[in-house]
């Protein structure tokens, strides 16, 4: 009996040695594993497609849009007026009168709107010439009074044209007599100096506004009806839409005068273009401060929702005109000859292709392939993907497992 039991305890010695033997031998890992382990995983290639498209580099920024320039609009001297008007109608805020409409009165008189470069500086009446009376003759013309050739002389012709003009207005036109022009100041026939006004039908200077930019809009009254004037009456833009808009002084070298805007505001649904009509000559002008230079932009086609509204404005400054191959500029890199180069992916091998590079914006740049084939949709290395690398203290998966 007592040697029954001692082999009992001996074969049981030997079962547990042996488990625990295979136990410990699952647990311990040899250098040559841990090596395998813990070695980088293989990089994986990131790849970018090779796309066409037109490449600009531009100046953005923002803007507020408005109705053009500005004009304070006051009456010219007349020397048919020797005594001071007052105002007797002006029209509301917003109104907008092109040639040929009376923009408003002074003491019961109108001011015709007429389209021309110089500014009315004196009476037009018979016997007179010159560029202003070119101008008139011009204007009466386009609204279908004919005042004969137009040779810058106030004839008979003229005078007839200027007649059906306030006639079609539903006013009298002013007329002087031998008797008025004898009686007129050395001062204010110094204006007609060269000319020799004669009795007739006149265009009195303080019933006429040229304007080479047609129509006009009303955007503030500056006096009331019964006020005697003395300066300005109305300020006056064009209709056409203008931006205000600046740029810092470092880009303001890179603008200039006749350069295209993209104008957009998603939110506002504005997508307008414009041309740059004038640049400041230096910073701290036109309500901007010292640190940017103010430009203005012209709109073409504008939409009403543009006045007030604060867009933005996009200024190409250079362009590849058409589309071109483009890679993401994280895809070209130097040879070690100093050339440029991009890695084409073809079957999962990255193949050196040489490149010039060309206009670089908005993170792409230009390339043109020198002796290899690279085309739109192909796949070009811009980096590698690195995974974490392993833990070496991890358990392998059992692979008797399942």
């Amino acid at each position: 009996m007592h040697k029954r039991k001692s082999a009992a305890i001996f074969l049981a010695v030997v079962v547990l040695s042996a488990t625990g033997g295979w136990f410990l031998g699952q647990q311990i890992t040899s250098p040559a594993e841990i090596a395998a382990r813990t070695a980088a995983p293989e990089p994986t290639p990131i790849l970018a497609t090779v796309e066409t498209r037109v490449l600009s580099t531009n100046v953005v920024t923002r803007g507020t849009g408005r109705y053009g320039t500005p004009r304070d609009l006051g009456l010219a001297p007349s020397i048919l007026t020797d005594t001071q008007k007052v105002v007797t109608f002006v029209p509301d805020l917003g109104h907008e009168a092109t040639e040929g409409d009376i923009l408003l009165t002074a003491s019961g008189r109108p001011l015709i709107i007429l389209e021309g470069s110089s500014p009315s500086y004196r009476d037009l009446g018979p016997g007179l010439v010159g560029e202003d009376v070119t101008q008139l003759e011009a204007a009466l013309e386009r609204l279908g009074h004919s005042p004969g050739p137009l040779d810058g002389v106030y004839d008979a012709e003229t005078e007839a044209a200027v007649r059906q003009l306030y006639d079609s207005l539903g006013y009298a036109p002013a007329v002087v007599t031998s008797s008025q022009l004898d009686e007129l100041t050395s001062a204010a026939s110094a204006v007609h100096a060269g000319s020799r006004l004669t009795a007739g039908v006149l265009v009195a200077a303080d019933e006429i506004y040229f304007t080479d930019s047609l129509p006009v809009r009303v955007t503030e009254i500056l006096t009331e009806i019964g006020q005697p004037i003395d300066g300005p009456i109305v300020t006056i833009t064009d209709a056409h839409v203008a931006i205000d808009g600046s740029v810092p002084i470092e880009q303001s070298s890179l603008i200039q005068v006749g350069m295209s805007v993209a104008i957009d505001e998603p939110d506002l649904g504005v997508s307008a273009n414009g041309i740059i009509s004038r640049v400041a000559e230096g910073p701290g002008t036109d309500g901007v401060d010292g640190f940017h230079v103010y430009f203005e932009v012209t709109v073409e086609d504008a939409a009403p929702n543009l006045i007030n509204a604060s867009v933005r404005l996009t200024i190409p400054i250079e362009s590849t005109d058409a589309a071109v191959l483009v890679v993401p500029i994280t895809a070209v890199n130097l040879a070690t000859d100093g050339s440029s180069i991009v890695h084409v992916s073809r079957a999962g091998v990255l193949e050196p292709v040489a490149i010039q590079p060309g206009l670089s914006a908005q993170g792409f740049v230009e390339i043109t392939p020198i002796g290899g084939a690279l085309e739109a949709g192909d796949r070009v290395l811009i980096g590698f993907d690195q995974p974490a690398s392993a833990d070496p203290t991890a358990t392998p998966p059992d692979s008797t497992s399942g």
